[in-house]
């Protein structure tokens, strides 16, 4: 059954979280785009804006948070045994599972894969090793969901239910990446807004119920969150063409549907705390 989360701690805020989460991570980005910024520093800045929501997340909580909620909101993210063992497989396993499975499918209308030997490309060195899996951590897994999932999730859920909240917490995650869309060099930027754009979007939509299944069925781990979001940044199918974006959103599309109806077959739960 759906682990739902605890009664609304009485630091939640969703539209004062949403406002600070934009207003960090739009500044700092649209100073990329408005000063004349050295080639090294532009992925800094990047990585920094990016910590909008879990520095919102952060401010929040400690700022106006009770001495319970601080230790309920830490313990979320460092926290391992939270995350049961058949959770951990799902954490570790889904989105490698799409990636296969879409290019299986892909490969009927003539796609391929690329070679899983590519995702590494470049990593020769434990010097750039290292300096991957830190950027591959914290520029987006860490940055963003100690907020996204952290902070904000449950309050959406508790007023929106489970499926619209991960509805508007999807829409407002594609909403707080557009400025990407105008710096060059960002993943953002490459896809431009074409078919790629709506794609993506529809990725984040898939992702953000995705996040909302496992956060329930893991006492709503924080550190979850992180993992799933790396593994989901691992396992992006990218340079497909306009039948390969298809066919992984239809993918995408089965996945929420079938999550969506598992959501309407469970029993409703109070909303009762969870214990730590």
């Amino acid at each position: 059954m759906t682990r739902l989360p605890a009664s609304k701690p009485a630091v939640a805020s969703i539209w004062g979280f949403f406002a600070l989460s934009f207003a960090f991570s739009w500044l700092v980005w649209g100073a990329i785009l408005a000063l004349p910024l050295p080639d090294d520093l532009l992925l800094p800045c990047i990585i920094l804006g990016a910590f909008g929501p879990s520095f919102a997340a952060i401010y929040l909580v400690q700022r106006y948070g009770q001495a319970a909620e601080k230790r309920d909101f830490w313990s979320r993210v460092f926290s391992f045994s939270r995350i049961g063992w058949a959770w951990y497989l799902v954490i570790m396993l889904i989105f490698p599972a799409i990636y296969f499975l879409g290019y299986y499918i892909y490969s009927f209308f003539g796609g391929t894969q690329p070679p899983v030997a590519s995702l590494f490309s470049g990593l020769d060195s434990p010097s750039s090793i290292l300096i991957f899996a830190l950027i591959i951590l914290f520029a987006g897994p860490v940055s963003e969901e100690l907020g996204w999932r952290g902070y904000v999730l449950d309050p959406l859920q508790e007023k929106y239910g489970a499926i619209a909240g991960s509805l508007i917490l999807g829409l407002f995650w594609i909403a707080w990446h557009l400025p990407l869309f105008f710096i060059e060099g960002t993943s953002q930027h490459a896809k431009g807004f074409g078919f790629q754009f709506w794609s993506w979007s529809f990725q984040l939509i898939m992702l953000s119920f995705v996040f909302t299944w496992v956060y329930n069925h893991t006492h709503r781990s924080i550190l979850g969150a992180i993992l799933l979001h790396l593994m989901a940044n691992i396992a992006y199918p990218t340079n497909l063409d306009l039948t390969g974006e298809v066919v992984f959103t239809l993918l995408r599309l089965i996945i929420v549907l079938g999550i969506v109806v598992a959501w309407k077959r469970e029993k409703p739960i109070s909303l009762t705390l969870v214990s730590n």
